[in-house]
Formats: structure tokens, C-alpha cells, sequence
């Protein structure tokens, strides 16, 4: 894992949550405009809303994604508890062996379930 792509990453992932300042300033200003009963301001507003929303969901979703790739995924290639064998991927198998080997005794398994049930 890299620090300089890591730190890229998360810069960018905290850029575009900070892009919700816009909407926070539109939601102000929204409230200003139906105490004025401007409705006018309302529809133009109420409108800019619905247009950005989408364009701000998807510039977070793919820094989230990027983030999220350049990260965790580059950890568990090398650092990963639920990985018990080569495969590419986490199996339900895994989960099970990790919770039932958990040294910290995070989850309730085996007889301790058994116990709480009861």
C-alpha cells in the first residue's frame, strides 16, 4: 500500500463529502424563500436541488469506490482475518471459521449462543 495514493484517495473522498455544504447552503436558503412565501425562490430552488442531488450522490459514490479500492482492498491483500485460504474472495466459510477462533470473544459463538439463548 502506498501513502501517497492513500492520502490521494481520502483527500479526494473528503472533498467530495464536503461538497454537501452546497446542499446544506441550498436548504438554507430554501427555508429563507417559504418564510418569505417566495415561491418563486421556492420552485427555483426546490429545482436546483433535485438537478444537483444526483451529480453529487455520483461524484461521492465513485470517491467512495476509489477510496474503498486503494485502501481496504490493498489491506486485505496482505492483512485480511476473514481470509483462511488462496481464494479471491471472503466465503461464508470464512466468516464462520473467523467468529468460531475469535481469541477476543467479539461474538457470540458456539456455546456462548447456546448460553444467552437459554
Amino acid at each position: 500500500m502506498n501513502y501517497n495514493k492513500t492520502w490521494e484517495v481520502m483527500n479526494n473522498l473528503e472533498e467530495a463529502f464536503n461538497k454537501i455544504t452546497t446542499v446544506e447552503f441550498m436548504a438554507e436558503e430554501l427555508i429563507e424563500a417559504v418564510n418569505k412565501d417566495d415561491m418563486v425562490h421556492v420552485n427555483n430552488i426546490a429545482n436546483a436541488l433535485i438537478s444537483y442531488l444526483p451529480v453529487y450522490t455520483e461524484n461521492y459514490d465513485r470517491a467512495s469506490k476509489r477510496a474503498w479500492n486503494n485502501t481496504v482492498k490493498e489491506v486485505a491483500k496482505t492483512d485480511n482475518p476473514y481470509k483462511s485460504s488462496n481464494t479471491p474472495s471472503v466465503t461464508y466459510q470464512d466468516v464462520i471459521q473467523y467468529l468460531e477462533s475469535d481469541p477476543y470473544e467479539n461474538y457470540v459463538s458456539g456455546s456462548k449462543k447456546e448460553e444467552t439463548e437459554s
